[in-house]
């Protein structure tokens, strides 16, 4: 599993008062999005705000001080040219960064490797946060999403990973996701490009693998010895454009996208593919090891078919180098 799905100074007293100053009362003006939408050169007009779980997401004026929670959210920023907007990061122990990332990411100022406080977060002085779910702000370690919406600090999460559509997400909330951000961040000309190239990569996959069949395969993850099903939402989607069938579809309940699984009933499905997700090195090579002792007798086992997937691949613009990535590896002789 993700880390995600475990919900697990006088700085500071300056970094309050920055932001209490900052709040502002709550509109339904939609003028600031349609105008963004109208503008033949690009650019924003703000107020601007889009619809995201839910919640109306709203700035007055493009963020200067964005903090990015999960690696996929820094990349994503990286993309749409906002590396001089990005005030930090988190969870940074979740995934090296892809190589054409590099140079920039790594300039990111790490706030926390894993989990950020309440106060780290806030000193940070941030004016919008781009996060991997909900979970997180509870108002306990963190401020709920309306309290920083209060402080003027607005909350946009991964469209595939909001509470109600977790279970059913598709590849299609990466370019929600970057119609969105753009407007919101006044880098509407670079979304329009990501978006375009992000369709054209994956219609370059289906193409590729018309008419083959698809490959039985199995998403797990290892947390402390216990093994787990990924299956359903974007997990599986990714898994099904990249000619794949995951088997372990009914093994999460409805509406969500995990769930543990004993290995008796992996076993049984008996995949001809097995994708483990892993954060880093150590993880990886334990994973590996961990299937090939506890599954040997499965076809992917027998046959070497264990394919290890970063973690972070699974949201924005990742997911679809992931989706790419995968169909490779389960269809290599069609590429």
């Amino acid at each position: 599993m993700t880390r995600r799905h475990f919900r697990g100074l006088p700085a500071l007293s300056c970094a309050a008062l920055v932001l209490t100053a900052c709040a502002s009362p709550a509109s339904t003006d939609t003028t600031g999005a349609a105008k963004a939408a109208a503008r033949p050169s690009g650019g924003t007009d703000y107020p601007a705000q889009v619809t995201n779980c839910g919640r109306t997401v709203r700035v007055e004026k493009a963020p200067e001080r964005i903090v990015s929670f999960f690696p996929s959210n820094t990349e994503l920023l990286l993309r749409l040219g906002l590396k001089d907007r990005i005030a930090g990061q988190t969870w940074t122990n979740q995934s090296p960064p892809k190589p054409a990332y590099a140079t920039d990411y790594r300039k990111v100022k790490v706030l926390a490797p894993g989990e950020i406080g309440r106060e780290a977060l806030l000193a940070a002085r941030p004016d919008f946060i781009v996060a991997d779910g909900e979970y997180q702000f509870d108002g306990k370690k963190l401020p709920t999403i309306t309290e920083l919406a209060r402080l003027g600090v607005p909350v946009y999460i991964d469209s595939a990973f909001c509470p109600k559509t977790t279970g059913t997400a598709t590849l299609a909330a990466t370019t929600t996701d970057l119609t969105a951000l753009g407007t919101l961040l006044d880098a509407r000309p670079a979304a329009l490009r990501a978006a375009a190239e992000t369709r054209e990569r994956l219609a370059a996959v289906d193409k590729a693998l018309t008419g083959r069949p698809a490959t039985t395969a199995a998403m797990v993850q290892i947390v402390d010895k216990q093994l787990y099903a990924l299956a359903g939402g974007l997990y599986s989607d990714v898994v099904r454009r990249a000619g794949g069938r995951n088997l372990l579809d009914d093994a999460v309940p409805k509406g969500s996208n995990f769930a543990p699984l004993s290995v008796e009933a992996l076993a049984k499905k008996n995949p001809d593919v097995l994708i483990y997700h892993y954060t880093g090195a150590a993880d990886r090579a334990a994973s590996a090891q961990w299937l090939k002792t506890h599954l040997a007798a499965t076809s992917a086992v027998r046959h070497g078919r264990l394919i290890a997937v970063p973690a972070a691949d699974f949201s924005e613009l990742r997911a679809v180098d992931g989706t790419v990535t995968l169909a490779k590896s389960l269809h290599p002789d069609a590429f």
